[in-house]
Formats: structure tokens, C-alpha cells, sequence
């Protein structure tokens, strides 16, 4: 598996470093930090709403990727669909590509803002991977409403979830496979 991570103009390099290594970990991935940032167009800001369109965002930086790989982007600014408020990210399987947007992740202590920013990066993987969301709390692929359900849930894949990747031929790390007694 390749992935390519892109980001917006302020998106630290250290941090794409640290979800780069993560998603190697996990699924033992070629992983890409490009060396430019991507310009969002203007047409796709909501200027009453002060928030981007996440699904043209998606189709935006898919623009961007390699065509074997799979595209996230990191992106400074807050998002949202039609039918909700804002998202912490969309993924968009057909297209291999999706987006995590980082305000409403931010946190006043590094490592929980990046635990974060990881957790959201992992779960659209999951879903550009053919999963949906899960019904275990704890499963990165638990749907997240709020900040303190992104808090609540792990970064591993349940049992039930990561046996879907495996028959998909998607190998996961041990450590990153949910223990259930």
C-alpha cells in the first residue's frame, strides 16, 4: 500500500511526520509526505458558514495523488457536509483520497491533539479500505460526534474489523489490533 500525505499551507511538518510513521506501523505502508502544500480554491468556501466544503476538498487533492495511491490530506481549517455541522474528516473510497480537518482536534497538550489528528487519519484510511463505522466504542472506525468521542475510542481496530481488512489482503499490526477477552 502507497499512501500520500499532503497538507494545507501551516500544517507542521513534524506532525505529517509522526501520522507518516504511525501509518507505516499499522499497515506496513509506503508513506509519502509531499514537499509542497496544496491551495484550497475559494470557490469551495462557505463564507456565510466560515467552513470548506469537505467533499470538495477531497475531490480537490485527489487532483494531486499518484494514481496507485492513496491520498490524505491534512487541512488547517474546519469543514463540513450537507446534512451536518462540520466533520473531522471525509474519505472518499472510489476516489482513494480523503481529508482531516484539524480545529476541532486542536487540544491545549501536543500529545493529545496529535493522538487525535492520528486516530481521524487511521479512520478515514479505514473507510477509503472498504470499512464502514463501527458499533464498538473503542474501534478507531466508531463514529465520532464530538471531541470526547474522538477522546473515547482507541487507535486500534476491533477484532471484527480488522478480519474485513485481513480477507481484503490489508495486514495490521498486532498492536494495533483491539484484545478481546
Amino acid at each position: 500500500m502507497q499512501i500520500q500525505l499532503f497538507k494545507t499551507k501551516n500544517i507542521d511538518k513534524k506532525l505529517l511526520e509522526e501520522v507518516a510513521s504511525c501509518l507505516h506501523t499499522i499497515f506496513a505502508a509506503e508513506v509519502e509526505i509531499t514537499d509542497y502544500y496544496i491551495e484550497l480554491p475559494t470557490s469551495i468556501f462557505d463564507s456565510k458558514r466560515m467552513q470548506y466544503l469537505a467533499d470538495a476538498v477531497v475531490y480537490h487533492v485527489y487532483r494531486y495523488k499518484n494514481l496507485t495511491s492513496i491520498a490524505v490530506i491534512l487541512v488547517e481549517f474546519d469543514a463540513y457536509i450537507k446534512g451536518l455541522n462540520f466533520v473531522f474528516g471525509l474519505a472518499i473510497p472510489h476516489l482513494k483520497s480523503a481529508a482531516v480537518f484539524l480545529p476541532r482536534l486542536v487540544a491545549i497538550q501536543s500529545t493529545l491533539f496529535l493522538e487525535r489528528v492520528k486516530k481521524e487519519v487511521i479512520h478515514e484510511l479505514g473507510h477509503i479500505l472498504g470499512l464502514k463505522h463501527c458499533s464498538k466504542l473503542e474501534c478507531v472506525m466508531s463514529f465520532s460526534n464530538s471531541v470526547t468521542e474522538v477522546d473515547r475510542k482507541s487507535m486500534k481496530f476491533c477484532q471484527k474489523c480488522a478480519k474485513i481488512l485481513g480477507r481484503q489482503g490489508y495486514r495490521i499490526s498486532q498492536e494495533y489490533i483491539i484484545i478481546e477477552i
